[in-house]
């Protein structure tokens, strides 16, 4: 009795140890990841079955397409199962197919591995690509593999093939994401899906026949089914070879075809099952006409609105990188190498109309950004140096207080537009011409503002336009940086190097600006001098912690040159232990905040940065700071805000020798003043150097540098000379 009775327990322990992971899939239900890559969300939605099924549930969003080194369909692709940024060979050298008994001895005898139903029998390009070229350190198949690790099972369904030259061209791109760090797929159909159809792109069309009954079958026998629509991405390649009625009548006939399948999806799912339906990269046209971010959507319950995520904290915008994290957390599961983040599912009832006018809007600032900012940049610089070379021949000037009185206004804008950037997304505008309006509005009221409240003063109008700036971006800062983001001075989605926080352009505006505006109350002696210490460490903790501004950069420099403006004042002499001083308070405020990031689950850049070098080691940082000095590297070459610090190099150069001792005469009549430039200036140079955008950050910190010395320069020189000139 008691053998029976141990044997009966020993089947009950194997029982439970084996059954919870299966158990598991079936409790928190299946994933089916439907491509319909090369469509909008406008396309989408012509989908009947699939528009009825948005209009009741579904949580919308757009999904940023960057990949590492490049932005492409097979990028995407890959940086959706890396978790991250990522990079892989080229089109030719990704070539998934179902194992036979060749392709799988190929395949162990160049991997090591042993096959599995569907192999990229190439991996090693593409995984030597991402190592040698890589600049995001992600691994190629981490959501495959982490899946199979815990035991669950993928499948992959349908390609993107095509024919050209009567030659058939393989695209099993949708490999990349299912595949593991091997380039294996457990199950599934790549190469016998599609049917012949002269009335198709290329001739060629998916069985959707084959492929309902194939996802039916493969959807019973494993976990994660990710499925190729093929269809969308051949008609969008072939559209060239069309005309608008060939074309119309082909995406009709691929839209009803899709809708029959979809049909047949939603009918087959269990409540418990989720459904990702995603375009990896936008049409050709899309793409050309800057609409560069894909729709994804996603089923999961009854709720209805809107994707977010912690990558990109904004309401409707996610990024590729998610994807394969979002993934895995529908399993429980997580993989610290993978730096994207889970979604965040908001509830909102209009979904729809609420990310297509996000979108609109996006799309509108996209293009009108290099227009608006570079015509800025290129002005301000300008005014400077004609400003520069009108002194040096004012005695040949004829009629020059009213040219510079005239000039002193024209330059005082460099400092309103950034404030008026900063203002004009309060508009809400969506079209180009309104929000440029929107900014010429801005504008005009500041500046006449700004001449009633302080009239011909022109420190107190410059001091007033920077302290409401920096008095914005901290409020803007606390609550979610929403001016930020719809900034046309500030970052892109669509670029998507930032999505959250102070960006790299207004980075430097609250460097310089803050100590600017802060000297400038000093000089009028409005504020204690206990304040200014007060204020700038609530500017510091508002505009780069982690949950509000999160900016590490500008945590650096903004600790230097608020640290240094405030040993300045206080009349304190540098030595090299203040030097010491100030780098050690620099790195002392990354490691708090990185701390709070940690402990507060925000999930910031810096947190990110810290985990991945726990993770990952030093490499890390040589990672980072090799991406950082190559990204300077090219905005020095390329970026239009250069100029700027040309400019400004030349100003200061014949300063310092024309006229004799003036910057030694400014210090004397505005001792704040030039305190406030002195600790600017080394912010400018601590930020150039630790920013992966230091040359943007430092150009935007030096207007508030240049402008001042500028006007005040003008008004001793030029207004004192003919002050002199009336005495005699």
């Amino acid at each position: 009795m008691k053998k029976k009775i141990v044997s009966l327990l020993l089947v009950l322990m194997v029982v439970l140890v084996s059954v919870p992971k299966y158990s598991f899939a079936d409790e928190k239900g299946k994933v089916i990841f439907i491509n319909m890559n090369r469509t909008n969300l406008v396309s989408m939605l012509h989908i009947q079955d699939l528009d009825k099924e948005v209009q009741e549930r579904g949580y919308v969003g757009l999904m940023n397409i960057r990949g590492d080194k490049g932005t492409d369909d097979r990028r995407s692709y890959a940086s959706m199962g890396a978790g991250g940024r990522a990079n892989v060979s080229t089109e030719q050298n990704i070539n998934f197919q179902a194992a036979d008994k060749d392709s799988a001895k190929l395949f162990e005898a160049a991997t090591g591995k042993k096959a599995k139903a569907i192999n990229d029998l190439t991996v090693n390009k593409s995984i030597n690509e991402n190592i040698e070229k890589g600049q995001y350190g992600s691994i190629l198949g981490s959501l495959g593999q982490t899946l199979s690790e815990n035991g669950f099972k993928t499948a992959v369904l349908g390609n993107s093939d095509i024919v050209e030259n009567g030659e058939l061209v393989k695209n099993r791109n949708i490999g990349l994401v299912a595949m593991d760090h091997n380039g294996r797929i457990d199950a599934g159909n790549v190469d016998d899906i599609n049917i012949k159809d002269f009335t198709m792109p290329y001739g060629i069309r998916t069985d959707y026949d084959k492929l309902i009954n194939e996802t039916k079958k493969y959807y019973k026998e494993n976990d994660v089914l990710f499925v190729d629509l093929g269809d969308t991405y051949r008609l969008d390649n072939y559209r060239l070879n069309l005309n608008e009625k060939t074309y119309s009548k082909m995406k009709h006939s691929i839209g009803k075809n899709i809708d029959k399948y979809l049909k047949e999806v939603f009918d087959m799912v269990g409540e418990k099952d989720t459904v990702y339906i995603s375009s990896a990269f936008p049409s050709d046209l899309d793409y050309k006409n800057k609409r560069r971010l894909s729709p994804i959507i996603k089923f999961s319950g009854e709720g209805k609105g809107i994707l977010s995520s912690a990558t990109t904290r904004r309401e409707g915008i996610v990024a590729n990188l998610d994807v394969g994290v979002d993934i895995l957390n529908e399993f429980g599961l997580k993989n610290e190498t993978m730096v994207g983040r889970t979604y965040n599912l908001v509830e909102k009832e209009d979904n729809v109309k609420y990310v297509l006018d996000e979108f609109e809007k996006i799309v509108s600032i996209s293009n009108i950004r290099a227009t608006v900012v570079n015509g800025f940049v290129g002005v301000i610089s300008a005014s400077w140096v004609i400003a520069m070379i009108l002194i040096l021949l004012r005695n040949y000037l004829p009629h020059k207080e009213k040219v510079f009185i005239i000039l002193k206004e024209f330059i005082k804008l460099g400092i309103i537009m950034p404030l008026s950037f900063l203002l004009a997304p309060l508009f809400n505008f969506k079209q180009p011409m309104t929000i440029t309006a929107g900014i010429l509005f801005t504008t005009l009221v500041l500046y006449i503002l700004g001449r009633a409240l302080f009239k011909d003063d022109d420190i107190k109008q410059m001091g007033f336009f920077a302290f409401i700036t920096i008095g914005v971006i901290t409020i803007d800062s606390a609550f979610g940086t929403f001016l930020m983001q719809n900034n046309i001075m500030s970052y892109d989605a669509i670029i998507g190097a930032r999505y959250y926080g102070v960006g790299n352009e207004y980075e430097g505006v609250t460097i310089a600006c803050a100590v600017f505006a802060l000297a400038v109350l000093l000089n009028y002696k409005k504020i204690p001098k206990w304040l200014v210490v007060v204020l700038s460490i609530v500017i510091l903790i508002t505009s780069a912690y982690p949950s509000m501004g999160a900016n590490v950069g500008g945590a650096i420099s903004e600790c230097v040159a608020y640290l240094l403006f405030i040993l300045l004042i206080y009349d304190m002499k540098l030595d090299f232990k203040k030097v010491i001083l100030l780098g050690f308070a620099a790195v002392a405020v990354v490691a708090i905040f990185a701390f709070l990031d940690i402990v507060s689950g925000s999930e910031s850049h810096l947190g990110m940065f810290v985990q991945q070098i726990l993770l990952n080691g030093p490499m890390t940082v040589i990672q980072t700071f090799t991406r950082k000095i190559q990204m300077n590297i090219k905005l020095a070459q390329t970026s239009v805000w250069v100029n700027i610090l040309l400019a400004g190099i030349a100003i200061i150069a014949v300063f310092i020798f024309r006229p004799s001792k003036h910057f030694r005469d400014i210090a004397k009549k505005y001792p704040a003043l030039f305190k406030g430039f002195v600790a600017s200036m080394v912010g400018c140079i601590v930020t150039l150097l630790v920013n992966d955008s230091g040359i943007v950050a430092a150009s935007t910190a030096s207007i508030y540098i240049l402008i001042p010395v500028i006007i005040i320069s003008i008004n001793m020189i030029i207004f004192g000379d003919i002050n002199q000139e009336k005495l005699k």
